[in-house]
C-alpha cells in the first residue's frame, strides 16, 4: 500500500473572469502506508482540493509522491485508488449487485470472480439482502454503503474519502465508521479521509491533519489533537 508524500503543494483556481483563488498554499504532509489518516477543517479550508490533487483530478504546483515516485509520472487510471464523495453517485438503473460489480466488470474480471468478490464485500457491509434492489429502494445509509463497497471491492491501494458520511443519519454513520475501519485494518489499505466532524476524526484516525485557509496548521495523533491548544483545533472542538 502506498506511502503518500505531499511537498509544497499549491492549487490555484481561476474562474471565468480570470480571478485567482489559492485553495491550497504550500502544504507539505506525509500519509504513511496502511494507515487511516483524517484531514479535518471547516468548509472551504482546502480539504477536498487536497484530496482531488492526490487523486490526479487537476493540475497543481509542488509535488506528490506515491512510494517515492512522482505522481506526475503515474496516470490516474494506474494509481489503483478509489474516490468516495458525500454524494452516492450510484447508477439508478443498475441493481446493487451491478453497482458494486461495475469496477470489476470494467477491469474485465471473470464472472465467477466478480460474483465472489461482490458477495464477500456485500456481506461485510450488510448488503446481502439488497443485491437485487435498485438504488431508489434503499435508504440513504444503504446507498452510501453501496458506494463505499463499490470503491473497496476492487481492492485499491489507496482510498480517498471526501466527507462520505455527511448525508446519512447518526445511527448509519456510526455503523459505517465501523465498516470503514474494519476493511481498512483487515486489508491494510491507505486511507485519506476528509471531514469537518471533530468526533468522527478522533474515532477513525491513526493520524489527524488540521487545515485552515489552505494550509496545514496542526498534525498529530487523536490524543495529541485532544490536548492541542491550537486555535483552529479549539474551534473545531466546540
Amino acid at each position: 500500500m502506498p506511502d503518500i508524500k505531499v511537498k509544497n503543494l499549491t492549487v490555484t483556481y481561476i474562474d471565468k473572469k480570470k480571478n485567482e483563488t489559492v485553495a491550497v498554499r504550500g502544504l507539505s504532509a506525509r500519509f504513511d502506508a496502511g494507515t487511516l489518516n483524517v484531514v479535518m477543517g471547516f468548509s472551504g479550508c482546502g480539504k477536498t482540493t487536497l484530496l482531488k490533487a492526490i487523486a490526479g483530478f487537476f493540475a497543481f504546483d509542488g509535488y506528490i509522491y506515491f512510494d517515492g515516485k512522482d505522481a506526475d509520472t503515474i496516470p490516474t487510471r494506474k494509481r489503483n485508488l478509489a474516490y468516495v464523495s458525500q454524494d452516492y453517485v450510484l447508477y439508478p438503473s443498475l441493481t446493487v449487485f451491478d453497482n458494486i460489480a461495475f469496477p470489476l466488470k470494467t477491469a474485465r474480471l471473470k464472472r465467477d470472480e466478480v460474483t465472489e468478490r461482490v458477495k464477500a464485500i456485500a456481506e461485510t457491509f450488510g448488503l446481502t439482502d439488497c443485491l437485487t434492489r435498485l438504488p431508489k429502494h434503499l435508504s440513504g445509509g444503504q446507498q452510501q454503503r453501496v458506494a463505499i463497497a463499490r470503491a473497496m471491492v476492487k481492492h485499491p491501494n489507496l482510498i480517498l474519502m471526501d466527507e462520505p458520511l455527511s448525508n446519512v443519519d447518526t445511527e448509519s454513520r456510526e455503523m459505517l465508521r465501523r465498516y470503514i475501519r474494519h476493511v481498512q485494518t483487515s486489508e491494510g489499505v491507505t486511507v485519506i479521509y476528509v471531514t469537518h466532524d471533530y468526533r468522527e476524526a478522533l474515532e477513525l484516525a491513526d493520524r489527524i491533519y488540521v487545515m485552515d485557509e489552505g494550509q496545514l496548521v496542526f498534525e498529530g495523533t487523536p490524543d495529541e489533537v485532544r490536548m492541542s491548544e491550537n486555535e483552529t483545533v479549539a474551534l473545531l472542538r466546540q
